[in-house]
């Protein structure tokens, strides 16, 4: 805020009392910098992830956690046990902190309303598949309202996107609720849509009427069907992608893994393999991006939300861009895909 952070200082009072509680006061001058760190802090596993979160070395983060306990003259976090755990100093301060800071974001967003008139700037982290398909419309909706409205893509996997809305480095995250531990987020949740699954195939592989794959095709439709190209970003929708295929594939190799479902499909596309992929990924504004054939998957989908955090929610221009994003969800023109192949079905529901 303007020339940095200002230390937060009690108003004055009258008397000998008043006098007292003023020079207390006076040695706990605790800045907003000094309060945003431990708060990103407080919610990290370590103090190598809350670095990581801030962009600061974890050397420094120390030596600022250090002297925050130096100014109040007491522990805020055990340094004993396994995992960071806060003391009840800590967890104190933890909760008045982020009534402060809520505040002090409220103070820096209104006067740079205020300053700016209809500009604005908005940080969200996202995965590159989600961005193309929902920020240009949700974008040309916003703008209607906020002509002069930007956005700052920070295209990474849903973990690094929490991070940074820990950070405070992101104002919002577009996920997949799958991909996320999100009972236990601190962040207002806003749905937009679910994406359902299809396994890609390359377009000469019909498998329609297919019910017994290893009887009904040939040698090199096998082979291709047995040969998968998996992605692999970590997240906690691993294990059921993986029981899909040991019920669905049972004789499926992993041909590659990779990092984005673009780099699957187009893999596919080449006749490599086969992959399993959320539909938005293979499309964009109602036309195919990969020529391979999609088959729908039952019982699989990805809830796909936004995450803010709930003090936010309802400052401009954040909240006209949600709002925007919420009707280009909902309106997303999409490529209809295949049903499902009977062998799919069958073997999927045993």
């Amino acid at each position: 805020m303007g020339g940095g952070p200002e230390p937060l200082r009690t108003l004055p009072e009258t008397g000998a009392e008043g006098s007292e509680r003023e020079a207390r006061a006076q040695t706990l001058a605790i800045t907003l910098h000094q309060l945003r760190l431990f708060w990103t802090l407080a919610h990290a596993r370590s103090l190598t992830q809350a670095a990581k979160q801030l962009g600061i070395s974890q050397p420094a983060l120390s030596q600022a956690l250090a002297k925050l306990e130096r100014l109040l003259g007491q522990r805020l976090v055990d340094r004993q046990a396994a995992k960071l755990e806060l003391t009840d100093a800590g967890r104190f301060l933890l909760e008045r902190a982020g009534r402060l800071l809520a505040e002090a974001d409220a103070l820096e967003s209104g006067l740079a309303a205020y300053k700016a008139g209809l500009r604005g700037r908005v940080s969200v982290g996202v995965l590159a598949s989600i961005a193309r398909t929902l920020l240009p419309p949700a974008l040309e909706l916003a703008r209607r309202t906020v002509p002069e409205l930007a956005l700052d893509v920070h295209e990474v996997a849903p973990q690094e996107a929490i991070e940074g809305l820990y950070g405070r480095t992101l104002e919002a995250a577009v996920v997949s609720e799958t991909a996320v531990a999100s009972d236990h987020l601190p962040f207002t949740r806003i749905p937009l849509r679910e994406d359902g699954y299809a396994l890609a195939v390359p377009a000469s592989l019909r498998l329609d009427d297919v019910l017994e794959p290893e009887r009904e095709l040939d040698a090199e439709a096998q082979t291709v069907l047995g040969r998968t190209i998996e992605f692999n970003f970590g997240t906690l929708h691993a294990d059921r992608v993986a029981e899909w295929y040991r019920r669905v594939l049972p004789r499926a190799r992993t041909l590659a893994r990779v990092r984005t479902y673009e780099t699957a499909l187009a893999m596919v596309e080449s006749g490599h393999g086969v992959a399993l992929v959320p539909q938005l990924t293979a499309q964009l504004a109602g036309r195919m991006l990969f020529a391979v054939r999609l088959y729908a998957v039952p019982t699989m989908e990805r809830r796909l939300v936004a995450l803010v955090p709930g003090h936010r929610r309802r400052m401009e221009p954040l909240n006209t861009f949600l709002e925007a994003l919420t009707v280009a969800a909902r309106e997303l023109r999409v490529v209809p895909v295949a049903p499902p192949p009977p062998f799919v079905v069958a073997r999927a529901a045993g």
